[in-house]
């Protein structure tokens, strides 16, 4: 998913609704509300914080977010519109086209650490076409948790050797070789590099990896 890209419209769309001058506002906010949202998964992460639902993350992160940047007098609506963006995040252009590929030879579940309702909304709106999805919140963790992939493995029946992860994230990756999962790191804009990593796979887009996974 375009997490960053979608976070930006949703926020550019909310400064504008609430008359605002959305200028480079938004990216400043989706930006603090993204870190924030990383630090309150580290914090359950590390145990000194207790698990919540990433519906609740995503709007706890916000609030700090906008006292942060300058956004704490938003309206109350606006806020709550705003902190359910992860339910809305856009698929990359070529993901719905490449998983109908990848779905005729292989099963292909999601992993995340969107709640169910979040996956199945996105999923939904973006047209993806998994045979099924895990959300970590069955696990009462965030990855890369260990939990998460031992959950999605015991839950499928799976043998690790013969399971891929696939991600942008080099840290979802590694977490993921720790299980004995094998990987594919697929390359998105603005998702960071993974030069020094040692992953299966890598391909330059979700496309190039459904070609390679059809052969």
């Amino acid at each position: 998913m375009d997490e960053g890209g979608s976070l930006r419209e949703d926020a550019a769309a909310a400064l504008a609704s609430a008359g605002g001058s959305v200028g480079a506002g938004a990216a400043a906010l989706v930006a603090a509300w993204l870190q924030r949202h990383d630090e309150l998964i580290g914090q359950i992460r590390s145990g000194s914080a207790p698990w919540r639902p990433n519906d609740a993350l995503r709007r706890a992160a916000l609030a700090d977010a906008a006292a942060a940047t300058g956004y704490a007098e938003l309206p109350a609506a606006v806020m709550a519109e705003l902190s359910l963006a992860g339910h809305r995040l856009r698929p990359w252009p070529d993901s719905a086209a490449a998983l109908q590929v990848m779905r005729a030879s292989r099963t292909v579940i999601a992993l995340s650490n969107a709640t169910a309702a979040e996956l199945v909304s996105m999923s939904a709106a973006g047209g993806l076409a998994w045979h099924g999805v895990v959300s970590a919140e069955l696990a009462r963790a965030y990855k890369p948790d260990p939990r998460v992939y031992r959950l999605a493995l015991d839950l499928l029946g799976l043998d690790p050797g013969r399971t891929m992860m696939v991600a942008a994230h080099p840290w979802d990756l590694r977490a993921a070789a720790a299980q004995g999962l094998r990987t594919a790191y697929v390359e998105r804009p603005g998702e960071g590099g993974a030069a020094d990593d040692d992953f299966d796979i890598r391909a330059g887009s979700l496309a190039e990896l459904a070609s390679l996974s059809a052969r």
